[in-house]
């Protein structure tokens, strides 16, 4: 206590807290919350280039890793994602022994001069999107290292209540198992996701359900695929090897953020009330609902495994005590450094100054991962195999797996001269869209895959728009700046008899990725 109290009593810890401030800790945080909740609009993309150009202080490193690791991977860039994310790790491997320095930070300063060190959920979930990141690369062996490292990660997990379980996780562990033809490995996954969902009381998913059972009956496992039976009231049959599976994992909606509250209470050992500075989440939250797509011109949709914003809470709750004590003791020693300071001051001045410093810098710890999903999902089919089409969603359609290779006609604008427009009826689908470059001023939009021709050829290029679109579709002041006919890309899904294939979608890109391999 002594030590603490000649810190707070030194030049030391008026420079600290004037770093603290200086680097404004709670407004980059709010300002993180902020651009998180935009991603709910699909602008995964500029809320990259805005993370990526942000300073950040080095006690922060392992949230920024993981900030930057989820949103080049929910952009597809799964490799840049991998090596962003690894980072994360290494660093909240190295942070779990923190130094006497951060210690003493955090006692006499506030919690956000400790190094931020992630949630149990949290972990799990960077477990989760370096498993995904890994498939999408056509990586099995990295996926598996990834799965062997979340159940080691698993031992460590509170004894009690919900932080840390996360089913979805376990049941991308059985399908990388399951991808690598080991069965009995993929049925204590698949196991572990049932013993999640049955102490989160979250109904089994029909997904998870056929997974145990198909694998208990590969397995010969009969009392237990017995007791699967009369628990779900299904059986299924066994895989048909001319078959194809299809898998879509959904990450949807972005998770709460923490926010900021006092706590009044009275400390006998001062004789009156001190304010504590808190984290928490709103009680009220947008609950998940299953997500709507189309295959084979039939409406589907997804199974919930995961509310995140029900993890972030059982973290808080988890760590909740050990918040509340800190905080108290912070600001008892605060307190006590101010009765100190107020005996030998005679002016008053260094009173007021120390009183000030002391409530400005009582702040709550409201850093998270906050860009993760508010939900994960997942569904899967058989189908036959053969080659399919992934259409990514548009504004009058969603997410669509279809066998026709459709032919879509957009409009692309020409090279040479700047578009100027008014009132013109376009469709720019989705593929157009997501190639296209972030400006100012919104979307520049990409090349035509048609050559532009000179201006001589403007009133050939307005007629064949016309004839695409109806003759009543178009209406533009600029005749000269013509947009040109152009054919969408479709991304192919080549789906081999007896394999399966992993999708992955954001709702923060409004985009469905496929492994590198069609």
């Amino acid at each position: 206590m002594k030590a603490v109290l000649t810190f707070l009593r030194s030049r030391r810890y008026l420079a600290v807290i004037g770093f603290s401030l200086l680097q404004g800790c709670s407004l980059q945080q709010h300002q993180l919350n902020d651009l998180a909740q935009t991603l709910d609009n699909g602008n995964a993309s500029q809320v990259l280039t805005e993370v990526a150009q942000r300073d950040y202080p080095e006690r922060d490193l392992a949230q920024y890793k993981l900030t930057l690791g989820l949103l080049r991977a929910v952009n597809g860039d799964f490799a840049g994602g991998i090596n962003e994310l690894q980072a994360a790790k290494t660093e909240i491997n190295q942070l779990q022994a923190l130094s006497i320095s951060e210690n003493i930070g955090a006692i006499t300063v506030n919690e956000t001069l400790r190094s931020y060190t992630s949630t149990a959920s949290e972990r799990m979930l960077l477990q989760q999107l370096l498993i995904l990141s890994y498939l999408m690369e056509d990586d099995l062996d990295g996926a598996r290292v990834e799965v062997l490292q979340m159940q080691e990660l698993a031992k460590s997990l509170p004894d009690s209540g919900l932080s840390g379980l996360v089913a979805s996780s376990y049941y991308l562990g059985g399908l990388v198992y399951e991808l690598g033809d080991e069965t009995d490995n993929a049925m204590i996954s698949y196991r572990q996701a049932y013993q999640v969902m049955q102490t989160t009381k979250v109904s089994i998913p029909r997904v998870l359900q056929d997974s145990l059972l198909l694998a208990s009956r590969q397995l010969g496992l009969r009392s237990e695929h017995d007791k699967y039976v009369n628990e779900f009231g299904h059986d299924v049959t066994a895989l048909d090897s001319n078959k194809s599976q299809l898998v879509l994992v959904y990450w949807g909606g972005v998770v709460s953020a923490k926010q900021q509250r006092y706590l009044s209470i009275y400390e006998p050992s001062l004789g009156y009330n001190i304010s504590l500075a808190l984290p928490y989440y709103a009680q009220d939250y947008v609950k998940p609902t299953p997500w709507r797509f189309t295959v084979l011109g039939k409406t589907a949709e997804t199974e919930i495994f995961d509310d995140v914003n029900v993890l972030a809470r059982a973290d808080l709750d988890a760590e909740s005590a050990a918040i509340y004590a800190a905080a108290l003791a912070r600001v008892i020693i605060k307190q006590t450094a101010l009765h100190e300071v107020q005996k030998k001051d005679e002016g008053g001045l260094a009173t007021l100054l120390l009183n000030i410093t002391t409530m400005i810098s009582e702040m709550a710890d409201v850093r998270s991962w906050n860009m993760l999903p508010a939900s994960i999902q997942v569904q899967r089919f058989t189908l036959d195999a053969g080659t399919y089409y992934l259409l990514q969603p548009s504004l009058t359609q969603g997410l669509s797996v279809t066998d026709i290779a459709p032919i879509t006609p957009v409009l692309a604008a020409p090279e040479s001269v700047a578009p100027a427009l008014v009132n013109a009826t376009v469709s720019i689908t989705d593929e157009i869209a997501d190639n296209a470059t972030e400006s100012d001023n919104g979307l520049s939009l990409p090349l035509s895959n048609v050559a532009i021709a000179d201006a001589a050829l403007a009133n050939e290029q307005l007629a064949a728009a016309a004839d695409t679109l109806g003759s009543e579709s178009v209406a533009m002041t600029n005749i000269g700046n013509v947009p040109t006919p152009v054919t969408a890309d479709i991304e192919s899904l080549l789906l081999k008899p007896g394999k399966t294939v992993l999708l992955f979608y954001s709702s923060a890109a409004k985009k469905a990725y496929r492994p590198l391999s069609p």
